[in-house]
């Protein structure tokens, strides 16, 4: 970890929040018991080590990890400073989101610390001035609310920018509309993915039942084939036997024709058809 106090002024101002913080102790669950001048200089000193937190060197905690984090919560223990690491980085981010928002620069730290206090924790509001304006001129405001135990150590702090009730009502509509539109584009995608599932989900059918289309025309096509090979087989098979009939006869009459002539007995066996012409 980088070293961490760069100016003597800084670290004397952090000793003073560690001896405003010694003076919170323990005590009852209301604020009569609770040392008002230590927790309003512990709250004061916080928003100041914030204010200098470049100097110190410290600023890069608003984006630390983990790690640094348990660094810086060691180097607190070191220098006695009762501040929670996460707690630091959580305050700081915010006062850097104020700062760089509608607050600007810190002008002032109010006079009064507004204390509540119950069994376990003190809650601290204080208000404070920054360099940019309300719409109606007055210098922008802000709440830093700073939560610590009885026991001294600060456990929660943020910085909150107020709003006038008009930019409250304009942050309000905005956050409706912006919900409202997440949602009604989180529902047009899905339906769009639906739309898309059933397209996909309807092009497999459709080829699917091409593919089986295509299938039954092939054994129909295949049956008519076999079929009519079965019927040119069996005109095949008539002609053959009506061939043989006539062969038959013609061999009958030439015999009778030879016999007739030679005088002779002569039988059908005795002549063999070469061939047999149609016309």
């Amino acid at each position: 970890m980088k070293k961490i106090i760069k100016r003597p002024v800084l670290l004397i101002m952090c000793l003073l929040l560690l001896l405003s913080m010694t003076a919170c102790g323990s005590g009852k669950s209301n604020t009569s018991d609770v040392d008002r001048d230590s927790v309003d200089k512990a709250v004061k000193n916080t928003i100041a080590i914030m204010q200098h937190a470049e100097d110190l060197g410290i600023d890069h905690l608003a984006d630390a990890e983990d790690e640094e984090l348990q660094e810086f919560e060691e180097w607190i223990k070191q220098n006695g400073l009762p501040i929670k690491g996460n707690a630091f980085k959580d305050g700081y981010s915010s006062y850097i989101d104020a700062v760089k928002g509608d607050l600007g620069e810190i002008t002032k730290v109010g006079d009064q610390t507004d204390i509540a206090a119950d069994d376990e924790n003190i809650t601290c509001h204080i208000i404070l001035t920054g360099t940019k304006a309300f719409p109606d001129g007055r210098p922008r405001t802000a709440t830093a609310e700073i939560i610590m135990t009885k026991g001294g150590t600060i456990t929660s702090a943020v910085i909150n920018v107020d709003r006038t009730f008009n930019e409250k009502l304009v942050n309000a509509g905005l956050n409706t509309v912006l919900g409202m539109g997440t949602t009604f584009c989180l529902l047009i995608f899905i339906s769009i993915v639906i739309w898309l599932m059933g397209t996909i989900v309807q092009n497999v059918e459709k080829s699917k039942n091409e593919a089986r289309r295509a299938t039954e025309q092939a054994a129909e096509k295949a049956a008519r084939q076999i079929v009519e090979r079965e019927e040119q087989s069996r005109n095949r098979q008539e002609d053959l036997s009506d061939d043989k009939a006539l062969i038959a006869v013609i061999s009958a009459a030439i015999a009778a024709y030879e016999s007739e002539e030679s005088g002779t007995a002569v039988t059908p066996d005795t002549f063999i058809v070469r061939s047999l012409r149609r016309r």
